[in-house]
């Protein structure tokens, strides 16, 4: 896993760059799948305004490859 030091900033602009890639459509999947898609959007909606606010200085993404992420201020 790699690690990153990121300003507020720049994590939240990395943040926002997920969200923005992110497929939001979920009309043509599965009652599963469409389950699965939200709850992604849903963490990364929420992760996204905690870094943003300044209530998370350090966290962690699987996707698309696994990295810690630490927020410097």
């Amino acid at each position: 896993m790699q690690r990153f030091f990121l300003t507020r900033a720049s994590a939240v602009a990395y943040l926002l760059g997920m969200r923005r890639a992110t497929p939001g459509g979920i009309d043509n999947l599965r009652v599963g799948e469409a389950d699965v898609r939200l709850q992604e959007l849903e963490t990364l909606d929420r992760l996204l305004l905690d870094v943003r606010a300044g209530r998370i200085h350090e966290f962690r993404l699987d996707k698309p490859q696994a990295m810690e992420i630490v927020v410097t201020d």
